[in-house]
């Protein structure tokens, strides 16, 4: 039965895909990108990080090749209807320091924008010194640490760099009521904006597949007082995408040529 279901599938998708790239030959479309963690690391388990020499082979072609623009800019762009074709934006989730120390100089560099999402938990007083979760078992010496409240503030004294929430502990929100889902996601952005000093107007979805939030989640992410919000679903963006929901792309530590070729099956 369930290779029957395979074989169903196939030429389901490939109309799905078929349909995507009729869409991006008829509207001007936008690609955000997703990355964790610029740092060298022999054990990446979870293949969040891309080595600096990658990262920035990566960006100096997208900057060559396309307009790399804010997302806060990329947003108004969506409710204007005017989405620019072929723009890029820049996102990080988490908030690995490596992002102050190994991402920003190669920002500056190529004057290159980012928003990057912080687990405000993890970068608050009561979460310094502990490792995220899901790096607890990496050895130490490949281990991403959290950024500092000091280090936040840094990032985020950059002109090239805006701030987003990512909740306060990283969970999956659709498995949370939504009493805890509002704690998360309110919690989070009065933590930021308390040790930042500044307003935050975005959010990223911890995970971001579909299945880790809901239509429940938009409307408190709504209530709390973001303007948008980004998911981990790889599509392009077009003027018609979800404000709350904005698809992404994850880069892997792939060499240029890879890039190129990975970017391109981003439909």
């Amino acid at each position: 039965m369930k290779a029957i279901i395979k074989i169903l599938k196939r030429p389901y998708h490939g109309l799905i895909n078929s349909g995507k790239k009729i869409r991006n030959l008829a509207l001007p479309t936008a690609r955000i990108l997703l990355y964790h963690r610029i740092a060298e690391s022999k054990n990446d388990p979870h293949l969040l990080c891309a080595s600096l020499e990658n990262f920035r082979a990566q960006i100096k072609f997208l900057k060559e090749n396309y307009k790399i623009i804010p997302l806060i800019k990329l947003t108004r762009d969506i409710r204007k209807g005017k989405v620019e074709n072929n723009s890029v934006v820049i996102t990080f989730d988490d908030g690995y320091a490596d992002n102050l120390y190994n991402a920003l100089p190669i920002l500056q560099e190529l004057e290159i924008p980012a928003t990057i999402f912080l687990t405000a938990g993890y970068i608050g007083p009561e979460g310094q010194n502990k490792p995220f979760y899901w790096d607890e078992n990496t050895a130490p010496e490949d281990r991403g640490k959290p950024m500092s409240p000091d280090e936040a503030k840094r990032l985020s004294n950059s002109p090239l760099i805006e701030i987003g929430a990512h909740t306060l502990t990283h969970p999956k929100l659709a498995n949370l009521d939504e009493n805890r889902q509002f704690q998360e996601i309110i919690g989070s952005k009065k933590m930021l904006e308390k040790i930042l000093d500044i307003p935050l107007l975005g959010f990223a979805y911890p995970f971001g597949s579909k299945g880790s939030f809901t239509s429940k989640t938009i409307e408190l992410v709504k209530k709390a007082g973001f303007h948008y919000a980004c998911a981990n679903i790889h599509e392009r963006v077009t003027e018609y995408s979800d404000i709350y929901a904005l698809p992404r792309f994850i880069p892997r530590n792939w060499n240029l040529e890879e890039f190129k070729k990975n970017l391109e099956k981003f439909i």
